[in-house]
């Protein structure tokens, strides 16, 4: 389905798939049904944080069959972490919509990004989309507001402590610093005594969406809020927008050296809301409303990255419309300011290749993890 890869790399790239094909299932049930090495692919999938749809995929087409799949043991650990994920969706997502309510009271009008809402938008099945903590878009001039709004509903800007089951206090000009140097508060957090796995209820305040800048990006975001929509309880950006946020979210990370040093460059989820969302929804406004938004080369990266590594996916059409005439960017690392590295393998390759950060020897000091 892509450039040559292991079959244990095949194997997760179709359970990944939101809507496989009738030749992709029966290349999944072939590859079920071999030895391979189910170590690395059980790895891969919780890397990637794909689980959900994998087990999603298996309960659709391969589990009349589980009595004489090769894979049969490896499958019940991805059942039992496809219905934690579900759980803990249903009790995030209920919680985020009480906030917006709350938020509505105020005057504040607010709309979900990323998980929960691609979850809710784009999938069949919450369990297939993991996520740990809800963000919300609103009016940075309603900053005020919204900060008074969710402390009044027993929101902390903090940490969670383990040991204490309670929120741990951001010291105040840690609180202070990241609202302004960058396009979200320091996280909101409420203990979840009532819920069955959900220990706090985390909800990162987007007031902009140039993501990890401190620029400000208020037309835009008020752009985004004037076409938000309702959804399973929830307000969201619409289906155009959240496309263009995901691309975003997706390039911004792949493109900056810290997220790079950290290995959060190329994380298999990303793609695969992507494909999600494309699915069955005509995009035919997207290259306008990226232009509009200014954030065209990160849908357009979003979107070859996708096909790089689902071939046929995303329509041709779509990408020839928004492809830039520079395309030297998609393999940058930048610190922000600079480029410190250009990529030299394949996205593929990288993406699978848990070693990529030895190719950036001589380019970036590599951090030692907790030093």
């Amino acid at each position: 389905m892509t450039e040559t890869v292991s079959q244990e790399i095949e194997l997760v790239l179709l359970l990944s798939l939101p809507d496989p094909r009738p030749d992709e299932v029966d290349a999944m049930l072939e590859l079920l049904n071999t030895s391979l090495d189910w170590n690395q692919v059980l790895g891969m999938l919780t890397v990637h944080r794909v689980i959900g749809v994998a087990w999603h995929n298996i309960v659709l087409y391969a589990i009349e069959q589980r009595q004489t799949l090769r894979s049969a043991y490896f499958l019940k650990s991805l059942k039992v972490t496809a219905g934690g994920q579900r759980v803990m969706a249903e009790e995030q997502t209920s919680r985020t919509a009480q906030v917006q309510r709350t938020l509505n009271r105020a005057g504040v009008r607010s709309a979900v990004l990323k998980g929960g809402a691609v979850a809710a938008m784009a999938f069949p099945d919450p369990g297939m989309r993991m996520f740990s903590d809800n963000d919300l878009l609103v009016d940075r001039e309603r900053l005020p507001d919204a900060t008074a709004a969710l402390q009044d509903d027993g929101y902390a800007q903090g940490s969670w402590d383990y040991a204490t089951d309670s929120v741990r206090p951001a010291p105040r000009r840690q609180v202070l610093h990241m609202a302004m140097h960058s396009h979200q508060t320091y996280s909101y957090m409420k203990p979840t005594p009532d819920a069955l796995l959900l220990e706090c209820h985390r909800l990162d305040v987007h007031f902009s969406i140039d993501l990890m800048t401190g620029n400000r990006s208020d037309s835009a975001v008020s752009a985004l809020l004037d076409d938000r929509t309702e959804l399973d309880g929830m307000t969201t950006i619409s289906a155009t927008d959240m496309l263009i946020f995901t691309c975003l979210h997706l390039a911004r990370e792949a493109m900056h050296r810290n997220e790079v040093l950290a290995l959060k460059d190329l994380v298999l989820y990303k793609l695969v809301d992507v494909l999600a969302l494309i699915t069955d929804r005509d995009f035919d406004d997207l290259p306008a409303r990226a232009e509009r938004l200014g954030f065209v080369q990160e849908v357009y990266l979003g979107l070859h990255y996708t096909d790089a590594v689902f071939p046929g996916r995303v329509p041709v059409g779509l990408l020839d419309r928004l492809r830039p005439n520079d395309l030297s960017y998609l393999r940058e690392v930048s610190d922000g300011k600079t480029v410190v590295h250009r990529w030299r393998g394949p996205v593929v390759a990288r993406m699978f290749d848990i070693h990529r950060l030895r190719e950036l020897d001589g380019d970036l000091s590599i951090a030692v993890m907790g030093g």
